[in-house]
């Protein structure tokens, strides 16, 4: 079978075949050179297309009003009773801000923050608000402006334990006509611990066990941290896992984003171990944490054992046996028909 190579290119590309070439070639006689020069041009073109679809990883700025630092500790028995919080107007519009405080709690278990207000957050005993000032309540921005604002704590009437709240910056634009504008509020977390002498110390693991599923080796585990005293602490620790044999086989840190452990509240912390082991064997296993809290530098310790496949998977193993049994019970069968 002859074909004519330049007509076929040409009906390819939607193009009249210029069949008055007479360029007619065998498929089978094709000039080794053509192939090559073709595989170039294609592979020229690909290199060309890939170089200019890429996008670009150049690092964007970032973009609308920004506080810093989104969160601050602080500690009346070793540091100042004031801080400032900088605004910076990344847009191009003049930003105006309102400045406010407002206590919160954590919702027992994760990781979100209830704000309380009106009788919640005057009975809550461990609120903020009332012993917070601003240097000035109202900041202007111009575009591409950056102000900071200092924030004053009452050291001498702040009572036991620790104290938490919201600095909250209500955020005013100047009205667009047929726009409708959001109500934009920027929060940044303020944790101060008294310095009274009656601030405690004290907790206990609620519980901690390995996250997976069914019998499968686990590579995260969870620890549920009860804070029982009267400030806000960070646990850090670390995780262990050793193998039926003894042998280290995976460890993992605790609470590396630092975050916070309310009082009189249960905080959950998840945490990813790593493996180190390349064989994992089937058996008893055994995790062990650490922790250690706070400025008086509490420690607890658990252990946890737990039953797992290692690497294998049973059920696959079991479905493969299940498989073979199967198949010599037939060959049996007729085995035993044959000799009959």
């Amino acid at each position: 079978m002859k074909i004519n190579l330049i007509a076929l290119i040409n009906l390819i590309s939607k193009k009249a075949p210029i069949s008055k070439l007479g360029f007619v070639i065998s498929l089978g006689q094709l000039d080794i050179r053509i192939i090559r020069n073709l595989i170039l041009i294609i592979f020229a073109c690909l290199l060309i297309f890939a170089f200019v679809a890429s996008p670009a990883h150049a690092q964007t700025p970032q973009k609308g009003i920004t506080v810093s630092p989104s969160i601050t500790h602080i500690d009346l028995g070793t540091d100042s009773p004031e801080y400032k919080l900088t605004y910076t107007n990344n847009t191009g519009a003049e930003i105006n801000l309102l400045l406010s405080v407002q206590d919160f709690t954590e919702l027992e278990d994760n990781y979100r923050i209830n704000f309380l207000e009106g009788k919640d957050a005057a009975n809550y005993k461990y609120s903020l608000s009332s012993w917070i000032s601003f240097e000035n309540k109202t900041i202007q921005l111009s575009p591409n402006e950056k102000k900071s604002v200092k924030v004053f704590i009452d050291k001498n009437r702040i009572t036991k334990g620790g104290h938490y709240a919201s600095i909250l910056a209500e955020i005013f634009q100047p009205e667009i006509k047929n726009q409708v504008n959001v109500k934009a509020v920027l929060s940044s977390l303020l944790f101060v611990r008294a310095s009274t002498g009656k601030e405690i110390e004290t907790g206990k693991i609620s519980s901690f066990k390995p996250l997976r599923n069914g019998i499968d080796y686990p590579d995260s585990y969870t620890l549920r941290f009860e804070n029982n005293g009267n400030v806000h602490v960070i646990p850090y620790g670390l995780i262990q896992v050793f193998d039926p044999l003894g042998n280290l086989a995976a460890k993992g840190i605790l609470n590396e984003n630092s975050l916070d452990a309310l009082p009189e509240s249960i905080r959950r912390y998840d945490t990813k171990i790593i493996t180190y082991q390349k064989v994992l064997l089937p058996g008893i296993y055994t995790a062990k944490i650490n922790i250690h809290f706070g400025k008086t530098n509490q420690k607890l310790t658990t252990t946890v054992k737990f039953f797992s496949q290692g690497m294998f998977d049973f059920v696959k193993i079991g479905l493969i046996i299940a498989g073979i049994a199967v198949l010599l019970i037939v060959y049996r069968k007729k085995r035993n028909r044959k000799l009959l």
